[in-house]
């Protein structure tokens, strides 16, 4: 009952918003729902932990993996409802435009997103990534401009053709459980592939092997990995400032979580070797890339949207180091990041309210002008880069620690170059923006600066970037070694 319960929530708040013609009562309803989400969320891993894990017929299905990223999307998704409800006032009002239809379809997309977590099958776990895809086209496209409807289409067209890739290494990875032994029935079923490991060593390691590769691609261009990236510049830029904080904070470990549990598959076939491999070259070509086109970035959004990309290079560098702190950093990235990127993308909101733009050349002074948010904006940085005494420096510590202590030189020596480089950017675009004198006047919005609800989902932002590092909370460390235990 919990897990229809949190698949049914966001879809009839879907429903039930578009009712509401006001911004007020839409925005009331909205707020509603996402409580009532987090509630069943917060029950489904207190069952899980309790029991082990939940099932609904053949489909869907939570353990304590899931239930680490299903909350990780719920409080994203919670924040941003919290911060949309001042940041719709910009929304024009229009036929598909208007405060209902832009929280209809953000429920929609969290439909998607909740249900690609409880997937227990590898068909079912596809269609509702595509899901994702179809949800999120219409948030990109939101604002209806040409730049907009543009990245919606070519983000709609790129990510459609990567999870082609993924539906035929789907196909790979079930031809090779039959041929091993496996009934048809059961060779799409996560539990049964995750326990049949000495059963697929058997069978064909090329079909296991092919069908990964393709499944890297696939999903590795929902995570954004390069060179499969092109489309997450353009609809971070184009996309409402709450919709970007969500694709980055919460669609992108939609498919991290699928390559984890396709990952502990392969390295209970055939072993880590060839799987962690792939990763490990795809992860560091990430950071590698982004990084360095990080420095060239025009375009405060653009600038975040390539952080995200050299993210989940850590991300999958961490999942190829594996071991126990490899593992362990990865997991906590997913979670650590999804705070420090929501905290980048509402304060960059509230300066593309205020100045107008988000293109930095044209910014000058804006800690004179909105010191709330430029404080909200160098807390991120200073997060988003992995220094202490914030949640990201304890993530990738792990990742490093366990990339040195397996010896692996050159992919440490990577990391700490390009995170060094990726420091060098963010300072040098914050002087470019935060000092001087503003050259336009201030505006209501920028009156406002410090008030208001998107303020207090900066504020949770950072207060729980600082805990985490600080210290890791036992019972948050607890629940992550029972995640990291499902994939064993």
């Amino acid at each position: 009952m919990l897990l229809a319960s949190i698949l049914l929530i966001p879809l009839l708040a879907s429903v039930l918003v578009l009712f509401f013609a006001s911004r007020r009562a839409a925005t009331l309803l909205a707020l509603a729902a996402g409580i009532l989400e987090i509630i069943a969320l917060a029950l489904t891993a207190w069952r899980v932990a309790k029991d082990g894990s939940l099932h609904l017929g053949r489909y869907l299905r939570a353990d304590a993996l899931t239930t680490f990223f299903l909350l990780n999307a719920g409080l994203v998704f919670f924040l941003v409802l919290l911060y949309s409800t001042s940041y719709i006032r910009h929304i024009p009002l229009g036929r598909f435009s208007s405060p209902r239809w832009f929280y209809s379809f953000l429920f929609l997309f969290l439909f998607s997103i909740v249900a690609v977590y409880l997937a227990n099958n590898l068909g079912f776990l596809w269609i509702m990534m595509e899901a994702t895809t179809l949800a999120s086209a219409l948030l990109v496209g939101f604002y209806n401009t040409e730049g907009a409807v543009e990245a919606g289409w070519k983000y709609l067209i790129v990510c459609t053709v990567g999870l082609a890739f993924a539906l035929f290494g789907t196909i790979v990875i079930y031809v090779a459980a039959v041929h091993a032994g496996l009934k048809p029935e059961e060779a799409l079923q996560w539990p049964v592939l995750a326990q049949a490991g000495a059963l697929l060593a058997g069978g064909s390691h090329t079909l296991l092997k092919l069908g990964f590769i393709f499944l890297v691609v696939g999903y590795g261009t929902k995570i954004g990995l390069v060179p499969m990236h092109s489309w997450l510049p353009d609809a971070h830029a184009e996309a409402p400032s709450p919709v970007s904080a969500m694709l980055s904070a919460a669609l992108l470990n939609c498919a991290v979580y699928a390559l984890v549990r396709y990952d502990a598959i392969i390295v209970h076939a055939i072993g880590p070797v060839f799987s962690h491999r792939i990763l490990i070259f795809f992860g560091l070509a990430s950071v590698l890339v982004a990084g360095l086109l990080m420095i060239v970035q025009q375009d405060m959004k653009r600038l975040l949207a390539y952080s995200s990309v050299e993210h989940m290079g850590i991300i999958a560098t961490g999942l190829g180091i594996g071991g126990f702190f490899g593992l362990y950093g990865a997991l906590l990235h997913t979670f650590t990041h999804s705070m420090a990127k929501s905290l980048l993308f509402f304060s960059a909101g509230r300066v593309r309210e205020t100045v107008g733009t988000s293109r930095m050349v044209t910014i000058k002074g804006l800690a004179r002008r909105l010191p709330w948010t430029s404080a909200a904006l160098v807390t991120g940085l200073v997060a988003i880069v992995g220094l202490p005494p914030f949640g990201l420096f304890v993530s990738e510590f792990s990742i490093l620690r366990e990339t040195f202590g397996q010896m692996h030189w050159f992919t440490g020596i990577v990391l700490l170059v390009m995170l060094v480089v990726v420091f060098a950017a963010m300072v040098f675009h914050a002087l470019r923006v935060l000092p001087g004198t503003p050259e336009q006047l201030v505006t209501e919005a920028g009156r406002k600066d410090g008030r208001g609800p998107e303020f207090l989902a900066m504020g949770i932002c950072a207060v729980v970037l600082l805990a985490f590092g600080v210290t890791v909370p036992l019972a948050f460390s607890l629940w992550l070694k029972a995640a990291m235990a499902v994939l064993q």
